[in-house]
Order: structure tokens, then sequence, then C-alpha cells
């Protein structure tokens, strides 16, 4: 299947300007925000209805129609905060989210709850980022204390919001003592989660690989969806995320409805990013928070679309795995490999301490 990028008249250029915080959820977060760049990008690939499209632009009557219905924070990261920002549910490893800020606004993502909302904006949450859009730097040192003393933990995932959007100069300080605490031997892993790459490439300057170059082996977690929007600009960046920082790059994917949920979109999207020197990491389940249920492929298509693109894949793309992480329980539980075994779904799935759901889970409906 070859990639297709189509031309567009200049009336429906203007069309994609964002609405800002007039379409933004109830509760304040994911304004429709997106740079030139993705604007383009969005009119050359299909509008508003393109596979781009539907990541970026509102649709205000879908994203509402759940309002109220299921959790906010369905995996529970606001009470496992244990410093500023520092999420910590999983032991020797914690999240920690810097910022509440992003390039541009993913309608499905799962921190919806919190991700862009305005200054002027606080949400009932003792969390840090309820509270300002930025740690602020005594936060940022109240934290490292943490990690530094925390004994047995050894891995920090940063992320937010986008940890790359930060100002440059704390993104150096931060990662900075995290490579510190590398050398000491505190720390065995930092990976930085970030879609700037795919939001826009043009906003990451030598200061941001400076900055990455004082981790040891970082791994860049980059969020990637659709073969379109790995473009020159994009495939540039993820070179010199590899060239000039050592890093280890990898792809995270989520399965959407409209946007990637076929055999040829993610085949082409896992083979093209292998050959250029990325290796896919995880397909995850849509989550289920109200504003993204549209979204949301039913678990039994999902796991028969697996079934039937695993075998397809060659065994460097075949690195990425499908998983649900799921609300109310714990850890990433992964989908077989393939029709390989037999498996009676019928009896669901159990999380990795035991608890079962059924596979009505996060239907979508």
């Amino acid at each position: 299947m070859s990639t297709i990028i189509t031309s567009t008249a200049e009336s429906e250029k203007d069309i994609l300007r964002p609405r800002g915080t007039r379409v933004m959820l109830p509760h304040g977060g994911l304004p429709e925000v997106y740079p030139p760049y993705l604007a383009d990008l969005i009119a050359r690939t299909g509008g508003p209805d393109g596979p781009i499209g539907r990541q970026f632009i509102s649709q205000p009557e879908k994203e509402r129609k759940h309002v109220g219905d299921g959790m906010s924070d369905p995996f529970f990261e606001d009470q496992h905060e244990v410093a500023p920002g520092l999420i910590y549910k999983f032991e020797g490893r914690a999240l920690w989210t810097i910022t509440r800020y992003c390039a541009a606004y993913c309608r499905f993502c799962m921190r919806g709850r919190e991700v862009g909302m305005s200054a002027g904006i606080e949400r009932k949450s003792n969390a840090a980022l309820a509270h300002t859009p930025h740690l602020l730097m005594d936060q940022i040192d109240e934290t490292l204390s943490f990690i530094e003393k925390q004994p047995g933990l050894n891995e920090i995932i940063l992320s937010g919001g986008d940890p790359l959007t930060v100002n440059p100069k704390t993104l150096h300080y931060i990662l900075g003592k995290l490579g510190t605490l590398q050398q000491t031997g505190k720390l065995q892993i930092v990976r930085i989660g970030t879609r700037v790459p795919v939001h826009n490439p043009f906003i990451l300057r030598q200061d941001h690989y400076e900055a990455i170059k004082q981790l040891r082996n970082p791994r860049m977690m980059v969020h990637i969806n659709h073969p379109l929007e790995l473009t020159p600009q994009t495939l540039n960046v993820l070179e010199k995320f590899r060239r000039e920082c050592g890093g280890i790059v990898m792809s995270q994917t989520v399965l959407l409805r409209g946007v990637n949920d076929s055999v040829e979109v993610l085949y082409e999207l896992f083979t093209k990013l292998t050959a250029e020197g990325v290796v896919p990491y995880y397909v995850f389940q849509n989550d289920a928070v109200y504003w993204a249920k549209h979204f949301t492929v039913p678990l039994p298509k999902a796991i028969k679309l697996w079934q039937k693109l695993r075998p397809m894949l060659s065994g460097v793309a075949a690195t990425a795995r499908f998983t649900i992480d799921v609300a109310k329980g714990y850890g990433k539980i992964p989908l077989p490999e393939g029709d390989a075994w037999e498996v009676d779904y019928s009896k669901g799935f159990k999380d990795f301490h035991g608890k079962r759901f059924s596979m009505n889970y996060a239907k979508g409906k």
C-alpha cells in the first residue's frame, strides 16, 4: 500500500484554523490547538475527515456525548502522585509529568482531564499539574530529591503534556540531573515520551538535542499513529535523536477508529518505521475516557485485526505489542500473538494482579 498526500485548495486550508478554547472539553481540557505545520498536513491528507484531521480537529458533539460517563482519570494517576508530577504505581519505575501543555492536542488524549487547560483553570485535585501549567523549579527539585532517595526506583519516564515543549533551559536542567543520577548508578533507564516530532518538528532546536545528550542511552518514545505522519521533517528529527543523542527511538501507537484501524495502514506504518530505524513498541487499545469513546475499536474487532496483521510483519517490525492499559487494573495487558493459540475469549482477560475483565471492556458505545 502506497501513501499518497493530496493537494488542497486555499479555501479548504482556511477552514483549518484552530478554534482554541471554544471547543475545549466541558471541564476545560483539550482546546483545539495545532500549529501551521500540522494544519498544512491535515489539509493535504483529506482535511478534517482525513486520518490526521480526525486526530486533532474537535468533534464537540461526539466528545461531549458521554460527559459524566466513566472516569476522567481511569488509571488513578492523581492518587499515585508521590512528589510533584511523579506518578509511582509500578515497582522500580515512575512516570514524571512536568507540563500539561503540548504543541497540539490529540482529541483522544488519556490525560485530557488536565492537558491543555489554561493557566487560569484549576482542577479539584491535589496533583501538582492541577494547579500549574508547568512544574516550578522548587517542585522540580523536590521531585528530583524524591527520586534520588527512593529505594528501588531505577527508571523514569518523562511525560506530560509533552516534555519537549517546556523551556529548553528547564529541560536541560531536568535531563542533566537525571543524567547525573544515571552516572551515579541510581537510575538505569530514562525514557522521554513525546509527540513533538509529529505535532511540530520545527520547534526543536539544537538546545533540545544538547539537553537529551546528557542522558545515557535515552529512550525516545515517539507517539506515531499513521504513516502519513512520517513526513521528511518528522523523519529528520527521529534521525537526529538517533545520530546526535545516541537515542533509542521507539514508537507508540493508539488504535483509533477511522484513523488506523486497518491491517493495511498498520502494516505500512510498522514497516516504514522499522526501515527508518525506529523500533515499533506499543499499540494501545484506546483508553476509556468519556471524550474519546467514539475512537474506540471494539475489542473483538481489535483482536481479529491483530491476529491478521501480526503474521504479516517482519520479525524486526513485529516488536510492536498490542496491549490494553486497563482502567482500574494493573499493567499493560498484551493480546495473544496472531492466531497461533486457541484462546477462549468469552472468559475475558485478567490483569497482572489477577483481576478479571470482560470482553465488553471499553467498547466505545
